[in-house]
């Protein structure tokens, strides 16, 4: 019973969140539109802040067991890679609380926040280092540094998160990621180079 309860909370939460934001939610919409008393939240969660950032973590980690999900239906490194690519932005396009974040500037009136996000970056990250590493040791891929890589690609894909996730419409963002994931496999280069020549 106190486990459906802290759901249903969590549930309406992630909602109104996502809707209005964490600064025009309140305790008292969540506890109206959840059909609990204020203090049952108060005695589950301390605090509305607390609720916000247990709405954010459950959110991270549905994204990572999504990404995951679809990483692990594909066989080849380079197919694994670019399914990870998709599924990021497929299911960050849900975890409408994560993108407000950055739009709303919430990691500076609460530093919770930034743990959460940087957490979730550091997962993905490792999604990607063991695809790579899968990769390299298949000879597949050709790397000086796995794990620098993984973190560039990782960085890449989040500085288009927002641009593409708000204004773009899906089928561009597919466009996007093909052409981003087909220089990130032959390069830019039309013969191999050196990176100064």
């Amino acid at each position: 019973m106190k486990e459906e309860k802290a759901e249903s909370i969590l549930n309406v939460a992630k909602k109104m969140f996502g809707r209005y934001g964490l600064q025009k939610t309140t305790l008292d919409e969540i506890a109206r539109v959840a059909r609990v008393a204020k203090a049952t939240i108060y005695n589950y969660f301390g605090s509305k802040d607390r609720v916000y950032l247990e709405v954010l973590r459950r959110e991270a980690n549905e994204i990572v067991e999504k990404i995951s999900s679809s990483v692990d239906q594909e066989v080849l490194p380079g197919d694994k890679l670019i399914a990870f690519a998709r599924a990021r932005f497929r299911y960050m396009r849900q975890a409408i609380n994560i993108l407000n974040l950055d739009r709303e500037g919430i990691e500076k009136l609460l530093p919770g926040t930034e743990s959460t996000r940087n957490e979730l970056f550091e997962r993905e990250v490792n999604i990607i280092c063991s695809i790579l590493e899968e990769g390299a040791e298949k000879g597949i891929f050709r790397l000086n540094n796995v794990s620098l890589a993984a973190t560039a690609i990782g960085h890449a894909l989040r500085g288009f998160e927002l641009n593409w996730l708000v204004q773009e419409s899906e089928e561009q963002i597919e466009h996007h990621l093909d052409e981003l994931m087909n220089i990130i496999f032959y390069g830019l280069m039309s013969e191999k180079r050196g990176v100064n020549a």
